[in-house]
Parts: structure tokens; sequence; C-alpha cells
């Protein structure tokens, strides 16, 4: 089977002398080609673009022009792919010895983008303006994870706009953007209103542009959301499944209803054992809030900290840098850092590079979220709860037992840190729909029937 390869074929068409709707037809139609191949793990070929046509004949049903155009754009594509191979098995031995050194690539060729700041930096061409962009939002003290979301859509902004430079973008190239989210995408409207943040941000902020009425865009299906909510024994089946550390930060999430971050920067001295007290600092919004300590993790967050006091006093044995310190605090009590009650509750087992600091070197981080994410993944399938694994849910789950267990509204919104009451409202729905008191009709006939 011959595998074709066209890597700068977005380029390749904005040469070609088509009218300008019809370029953009055919990008739309490729970008969902290509999309289709990531789903289906597999490469360009003929055998996949019939079987890709064949597949969105059923689900559209489109007119007899619209199907033709579909088949004019793979035409094109691949009567100008510039090169093709023979298919490699994928069991030969030598690819796969290859396949750990090759870079990560997309089906068409184009290399994966880097998805932090600190690989966006090494690895990818100085850009001046998303450089500003970088240095802005850490003037602004914005959270690192805004950094890495602002950059990505700022990225995918130019892969839209391919033949043009980042400093040619205006409203009408975002609106552009923003209704292929919507159309061919089929991205949420949260998603949608999260790239039109960063990238009105970039436009106003970074490039200076005095921004026109642009609001009649596409604007994404606002469909109404239901956060996923574990039962109480099925919190029991996910913390039985889960050991050591990761059982204890799932038991510290659900028992004061933390978002991941807030759990694992968790500090010494942000627990407060004698008052019963977590506080919890910088949250979302940078925002601070205390919630109660839960009895019942009292003697097993003890006996952890006496734990990671040996970490401790090992990393100061061997004369390693001191933990991150927010702002200029480490300017300001320079000893701080290599202090014990700045030292974090929950510490990576391995050091690592601060990707805003690397010039400190490796250092004690933080376990990091992604980590805990994948052990309590591997939990519920241990536990066989047939709902998805998000830490996100352990959260959830505390608002709405909070509720259910007669706690004011007002009182957990506090406890969460929601600005708008609207926010927290949404469990009300959660716990009215897990206890509902209307019968279906089929229950007064079950015992007839």
């Amino acid at each position: 089977m011959d595998t074709f390869y066209f890597k700068h074929w977005q380029a390749a068409l904005a040469k070609e002398p088509l009218s300008e709707n019809l370029k953009r037809a055919y990008q739309y139609i490729l970008i969902g080609y290509l999309s289709y191949l990531r789903q289906q793990k597999t490469g360009a070929s003929i055998g996949s673009a019939r079987a890709y046509i064949r597949q969105k004949i059923a689900e559209k049903r489109p007119a007899s022009w619209q199907a033709q155009r579909w088949k004019d754009a793979l035409n094109w594509w691949f009567k100008n792919a510039p090169s093709k191979r023979r298919h490699r098995n994928p069991t030969d031995a030598r690819f796969q010895a290859s396949a750990h050194t090759k870079k990560k690539q997309y089906a068409d060729g184009r290399q994966r983008y880097p998805v932090t700041i600190r690989q966006y930096q090494k690895k990818v061409s100085s850009e001046p303006l998303i450089e500003d962009m970088i240095k802005l939002m850490r003037i602004r003290h914005m959270a690192y994870r805004t950094e890495e979301t602002y950059v990505g859509w700022v990225r995918r902004l130019a892969r839209f706009h391919v033949d043009k430079r980042l400093d040619e973008f205006d409203e009408e190239g975002l609106k552009a953007f923003l209704n292929h989210l919507a159309v061919e995408e089929g991205v949420s409207a949260g998603t949608q209103r999260q790239a039109l943040n960063a990238c009105v941000f970039f436009l106003r902020e970074v490039r200076k542009l005095k921004l026109g009425d642009f609001s009649d865009y596409v604007q994404a299906n606002p469909n109404k959301y239901y956060p996923v909510v574990y039962s109480k024994n099925e919190i029991i089946a996910l913390l039985n499944a889960l050991t050591g550390t990761y059982h204890l930060m799932a038991k510290l999430q659900y028992g004061c209803g933390l978002r991941i971050s807030e759990l694992c920067r968790l500090r010494v001295k942000d627990i407060d054992f004698a008052r019963n007290k977590v506080y919890i600092r910088a949250g979302k919004g940078n925002k601070d809030r205390i919630i109660g300590l839960p009895h019942s993790l009292k003697a097993d967050l003890e006996l952890h900290l006496l734990a990671q006091k040996k970490v401790h006093d090992g990393d100061r044995a061997a004369q390693r840098p001191g933990v991150y310190m927010p702002g200029c605090l480490d300017k300001k009590y320079p000893r701080a850092a290599k202090s014990w009650e700045w030292f974090w509750v929950f510490s990576s087992e391995v050091l690592s590079i601060d990707p805003r600091s690397p010039r400190l070197g490796k250092r004690r981080h933080h376990i990091l979220p992604g980590v805990f994410q994948k052990h309590l993944t591997q939990a519920v399938s241990k536990a066989a709860i047939p709902k998805r694994s998000n830490s996100h849910i352990l959260r959830h789950s505390y608002a709405t037992h909070l509720l259910e267990n007669g706690v004011n509204i007002r009182t957990v919104q506090d406890l969460l840190g929601h600005q708008c009451i609207e926010t927290t409202m949404i469990y009300l729905h959660v716990m009215e729909d897990s206890s509902a008191t209307s019968n279906s009709p089929l229950d007064t006939l079950a015992q007839k029937c």
C-alpha cells in the first residue's frame, strides 16, 4: 500500500489559481480528512480517502455537489502530494526500533507542537510576538497553565492561517478561525470561548490592535452540562483501590473539595493541625480561602509529614536548591525556600527543572497533577466504576454530598471558592437528578407485566 506525504499542502493550496471560497472549502475538507487519519492511526492512502468519503456520506447525507467537492479536494491533495512510499509493516523489528527515535508527527507530516512553554522555547524557532506574549503574561502574574493554553491557541490560529504571518492577523481572521472551530471541528462553547480569550489577548494586548465588532461569528452550541458525580459507595471503592500517598491525596481532595492544582501545591505551613484548618493559597483567580481539615485525616497526614521531613532533610544535606517560592518571596526571604514550613506536602520523588527558572537547575517540586491523575484512572478501572476518571469529579462529589447532607448552598460556595452562586447551583440539579421523587410510569406497571 502506498502512503502519501504532503507536508506543506496548505502553502501549496494557497498558491493554486482557485477562488478564495474554494480554497477555504478545500482546507476544511482536508483538515477533516487528516483528523480522520489520526483517529484511525493510519496513513494517507487512496483506500483511506475512499473510506473517509463513504463515512462522511453516510453521516452527513450531503447533496451531490457537496460530495463531489469532497472528492475534488482529496483528488487535489493526492495529485499534488510530492512523495509517496511503500507502507512499512508495523511488526517489522527495524520499524519498531526507529519508531522510538522518530519525531512525533501528524498524519500529513507536520511536527507536533510542544505542549509546555519550556519545550516551545527549546524546540520551536523563536517567534518575537509569542515571546512578547509570554513576557506580558508573566508581568501580569498569569498562571503557568494559562500561558500554555494561550500560546497553544495562538499557534493553532497561525496553523489555520498558514498563508499569513502573526503580525498580519486581524479580527476578520479571528472570526474565520472561530467559525472553523464551531462548524468544522464542533468544539464546545467553553472551548471556543477559551480560544476567543487567548486570541483577543494576543491581538489587543500584544499587537495593540483596536478590535472592531466581530460578534457575528458562528457560536458553538452552549450545551447544558451536568457534572459527573461519584456515589458514596463509588467513593469508598475508589479510595480502597488506592494505596500510599495517592490514597491520602484522594481522601484529602474529596474531604476538602480541592482542585487538583490546589492539592498538589499544598505546603507544610498550609495545614494547621491545632485549628483543624487547611489554607488554600493563590487558588483559581489568585484567591485564598480556608477549609476545615477532616478529623479522620489528621493522624494519616501527620505520619505522611514525618516521611516528608526526611525527604526535606535529605535535600538540605545534599545542598540542593530550595523549593519554588511565589512572587518575589525568594528575594525578600532568601532562606525561606530551604525551610521546612515552605516544603511541599506532596513532593515529587524525582528532581526536575522549573520551566520558568531553568537557570536554577534541578530541584524538588510537588507531585505533578498528571501523575496523580494517572493513578486515579487506574484506581477507577480497578474499582470497576462505570464513569470517566477525573480528579475534578472528587470535587464535584464533595459539593454534591454536602448539599445532600443539608449544608447551605452559600456555605458550599465559600468552601469551593466560587465567585458566582450560579456556578454552585449546578450541583443542585445533580442532587435533584440523583434523588428524584417522581416515579416513572413503568414503575406502576412493573408488577403487571
